[in-house]
Order: structure tokens, then sequence, then C-alpha cells
């Protein structure tokens, strides 16, 4: 029994003195997992960024090697559509930042019957399929206002295809506001108007600017209603992509207003989360 005694502490004394095997094989499947996470990670970032790369490498591609000449006619003869794609774009969002704002403050503020189903009307747009849009826009635009292709029938498209994506994040956002601001604004002497533009508002900043930035990118990257609803004089990029493809392949000019359109779309992206994430999200965002 002393032997036996002897040899248990001379090996706890061994295990005290340098790390054991199980540490060691620990520590080993830890960094394995760190690495298989990691790859894993980095393989679907490539999967996603993947195309995007291969659109831009394609638009350097010209007869005499590698050039930035097929983007000459992003500012050239593709100029016009990429000035559209920006009009209407910030034409919708000033729209959809009208008419979404009066109405989450109703739906939130307000006791209306049938707020739910109200809800579910206003956010039909995201159940509703782009071809059934385009289909019934041109329906109505044709038989009802007699705006077919024209600018204010697109822009209408956009604000109907665009408009939950700018009600849900105000109407969350207010929702999340306590209404303690609102009535110590009111205990202060502001009125309505003053409390809504001075203290709800500037609180209503991440709702409304995630609402932008949602608006933005899907209408100025929307190409299937607006190949319903857009005349010949109305072709966005995101259209003229389209077309010419069809018509002459993909050529490395074309390569080139798409990998434009998507540079835009991630400098915007980008921006948000620098500016406003900062600001309203409280540096929770790792960019």
């Amino acid at each position: 029994m002393a032997t036996g005694g002897k040899a248990i502490a001379e090996r706890q004394e061994v295990a005290v003195r340098r790390p054991g095997l199980w540490t060691r094989v620990v520590r080993q499947r830890r960094r394995i997992l760190d690495l298989v996470q990691h790859g894993y990670i980095w393989l679907w970032m490539l999967i996603f960024v993947l195309p995007f790369l291969t659109t831009f490498a394609y638009s350097l591609r010209t007869a005499d090697g590698i050039s930035l000449s097929p983007y000459q006619h992003v500012f050239g003869s593709f100029k016009d559509n990429l000035l559209l794609s920006f009009e209407v774009t910030i034409i919708s969002i000033v729209l959809n930042l009208l008419l979404a704002l009066p109405a989450a403050y109703a739906i939130v503020r307000f006791p209306i019957p049938g707020k739910g189903f109200l809800l579910s009307v206003l956010n039909l747009a995201l159940y509703t399929p782009a071809a059934v849009m385009g289909i019934s826009l041109v329906i109505v635009y044709n038989f009802l206002f007699h705006i077919a292709q024209t600018l204010t029938g697109l822009v209408g498209a956009y604000v109907v295809g665009t408009y939950p994506m700018m009600l849900i994040p105000i109407i969350v956002a207010l929702r999340d506001l306590p209404q303690v601001y609102e009535e110590a604004a009111r205990c202060l002497g502001a009125n309505r108007l003053q409390t809504l533009f001075r203290v709800e508002l500037p609180l209503l900043g991440p709702g409304i600017s995630a609402g932008i930035l949602l608006t933005f990118v899907i209408v100025f990257n929307e190409f299937l209603v607006t190949l319903f609803v857009a005349g010949p004089g109305n072709t966005t990029a995101a259209l003229r992509v389209f077309n010419l493809t069809r018509t002459a392949g993909i050529q490395p000019s074309t390569a080139a207003l798409a990998s434009t359109m998507q540079i835009v779309s991630f400098v915007v992206v980008i921006a948000f989360f620098r500016f406003f994430g900062s600001r309203y999200l409280k540096g929770t965002y790792l960019i």
C-alpha cells in the first residue's frame, strides 16, 4: 500500500511540474476548431464575392490586354442611365419617407381599428412577386392613370415596391422610443409639431437611416419591375445592362457598367455603417 501511494504521489508531482497531455490535446483541438471556423467563413465570403470579382475582372478585359478603357463607356454613353438611376432613387426615397413617417406614427401612436390588417396591406409588396407587381402596375397605368412608360410611372412603381422597406424600420424605431421624451417636451411647452420635429424625429434616426439604405440599394439596382413599366426614354442602368446583354452578349463595357453599380451600392452600405452605424448603433458593427 505504501508503495502504491508513493507512485500516485510521484505522478501527481510530475503533473504539477509540466502541463498534462489532456491540456495539450484540448489546446490543439481548439486551434483546429478555430482554423475550421475561419476557413468556413472565408470560404463563404469567397463564394459571395466571386461573382462580383469575376465581373470586375471581365470589365478590364480588352483586345490589347487589361485596360480601364471599358469604363469610358460608363461616363460616356452610359452616363445618362446612371444619372437616371440616381434621380429616381433619390425621388423614391423622399416620397417613401414622406409617406412612411405619418403612417408609422399613426400605426404606433393611435388605436386604429384593424391595425394588423392595415399593416399587412401596407406591406403587400413584400410578398408579391416582382413579375406580378410589374404586370399589375402596367394594367393600372394603362387603364386608370394613363402614365405608362413615363418617369412618373417609373417612380410610382419604385415607391410602391419599396414602401415597406421604409415603413417597417420606422415603425420598429418608433415602438422602441419611450413616450417619456414626448411627454417631457410637452410639459416644457412644446406643441405637437415641435415635439415631432425637435424630439422624436432625431431619435428615429436608426429607423429612418435604415429605411433610406434599404430603399437606395433596392431601387438603384431594380430591374424586373423596371422592365415592365419603363419607357424607351426611361432606361435605368440596370435595364441598360439587361438590354445590352440580351442584344450584344456579355461585353467588357457592360461588365464595367454592372461593376460600377455594384461599387456604388457597396460604397453606400459602407458609408452607412461608418457614419450612421457608429452614431446610432453604438459601434456594434465591426466596420
